[in-house]
């Protein structure tokens, strides 16, 4: 044991909901594992999820970026064009 690691795990106290507890309890209990293998399994999935959902609105911001400065050379009646903005000659 090394630095109170063992085989990658580490032991701790969580305080959870009851409803969390009881739900991840039945779902052990079910699959026939521990509670620890669905709690970890649940806290990887929701940080990868988290994680990956930064990665795409990063993704986003740059690809909005791109799209800016790909019309940033627009004149002012481009820019009317984009918007769905019809100009009529005046009856002059």
């Amino acid at each position: 044991m090394r630095n109170g690691t063992k085989n990658g795990t580490r032991r701790t106290t969580l305080t959870l909901p009851v409803k969390a507890l009881t739900a991840a309890e039945r779902i052990a209990e079910k699959r026939k594992v521990t509670l620890s293998v669905v709690v970890s399994e649940a806290l990887e999935k929701t940080l990868h999820a988290e994680a990956e959902a930064k990665r795409e609105g990063q993704r986003r911001v740059q690809a909005w970026e791109k799209y800016r400065q790909s019309l940033s050379d627009l004149t002012d009646e481009e820019w009317q064009v984009l918007d769905g903005i019809v100009m009529e000659p005046t009856g002059e």
